[in-house]
């Protein structure tokens, strides 16, 4: 059961005819009950070791998701503060 989603901006850079461009997406984690969810992988809760967060800017904040094999930052421009809680309910 879903317990919990954050948005959270994916940027890519391209270069076409010699010009940058960045261009900005919107995905999102999903928390359940026994995993997290990322666009392009899912771990299961005794592999996520905690979740925290850092303001970057007025704007955006990192949200670090720390599991067993090293750390995955996600930058979120809503607060992640109700994800995180969520998330320690759950732990």
């Amino acid at each position: 059961m879903l317990i919990c989603s954050q948005p959270f901006m994916k940027t890519e850079r391209r270069i076409e005819d010699n010009q940058q461009f960045t261009v900005e997406t919107e995905e999102n984690l999903y928390l359940y009950n026994d995993r997290i969810v990322t666009p392009t992988r899912t771990f299961i809760m005794k592999e996520v070791l905690d979740m925290t967060s850092k303001p970057l800017s007025a704007y955006y904040t990192f949200l670090y998701l720390h599991t067993i094999e090293g750390v995955r930052t996600f930058v979120v421009k809503s607060s992640p503060e109700r994800f995180i809680s969520h998330y320690h309910q759950v732990k």
